[in-house]
């Protein structure tokens, strides 16, 4: 604790940039590397189970697209990560973004997605996925945080359509599977393409009687057939029944985002995560 004070100028008021339901987050400087400290706020919403979650998920991820955990605090409940200075995709998105970055944010976050629902015995489970989860570094960038309400799953080698659990995120009673995070990813990927926020969107998107008319024109033009489709994509993996939405794992599912990825960026530029690796 006293290398966290040392770290935030004794918890001052200018070092906090976030706050959640969890508590207040602190930029400090922790032997010379920038940190985001988040602080266990005591009798908060979020609290014991959701710190211990959060350190036992990602004290064992390593992806290019995924916070890092650099340390904890158990005295005082406190998580220390990477600090990434361009905020939460929200208030990028809010600032301005072009459509380029968009798609390539798309394309990270599915191979983050994929590397979780691909880990073997246990699958793992955002369970929160939405734009305010996933921060940006200078570069925009893309990590995919907050593990507070993940949740690994065992996983059948040959029944990974069958990855269901009984779990109560967030004091909600239901069944959480990979095709929830699915859901929640196709929200976030008609929220970058049409710059609307996530109320009743796929009722909007769905109604629109051009697809391309619902495109943020404040992204710059379009590659309107390909996100045209992509949209369609996204539709399907909010479909009310699980087994009509895409698998984030499949490929072939996802080529209506490869093909607009590649569109984005020359082809020197781009490359693949392998989303098996440790």
């Amino acid at each position: 604790m006293s290398q966290i004070r040392k770290a935030t100028h004794n918890l001052g008021s200018k070092n906090i940039i976030g706050e959640g339901g969890y508590g207040p987050v602190y930029k400090g400087n922790l032997g010379g590397m920038p940190v985001a400290i988040k602080l266990l706020r005591p009798h908060g919403k979020q609290g014991f189970p959701e710190y211990q979650q959060e350190v036992a998920m990602l004290s064992r991820l390593e992806h290019p697209h995924i916070v890092k955990l650099i340390g904890v605090c158990q005295e005082s409940c406190s998580l220390v990560y990477e600090h990434l200075p361009n905020g939460t995709l929200q208030d990028r998105l809010t600032n301005g973004l072009p459509w380029e970055d968009r798609v390539r944010i798309l394309a990270e976050q599915r191979n983050a997605l994929k590397y979780l629902h691909s880990r073997r015995p246990n699958a793992i489970i955002h369970a929160d996925l939405k734009l305010t989860n996933i921060l940006l570094d200078a570069g925009d960038v893309s990590r995919l945080g907050d593990f507070g309400t993940a949740r690994a799953v065992h996983v059948k080698p040959l029944e990974e359509e069958t990855i269901v659990r009984r779990t109560i995120p967030m004091g909600t009673i239901g069944e959480l599977t990979t095709e929830s995070d699915v859901y929640a990813f196709g929200v976030v990927i008609m929220q970058l393409l049409t710059g609307m926020d996530g109320i009743k969107i796929t009722e909007k998107v769905r109604g629109a009687a051009k697809m391309h008319s619902v495109l943020d024109a404040s992204a710059g033009p379009w590659p309107v057939v390909e996100a045209e489709r992509l949209l369609k994509l996204a539709l399907r993996c909010c479909s009310m029944e699980r087994k009509q939405r895409p698998a984030i794992t499949s490929d072939a599912d996802w080529k209506p985002l490869e093909i607009l990825r590649a569109k984005a960026a020359p082809a020197s530029k781009t490359w693949k995560w392998n989303c098996f690796a440790s």
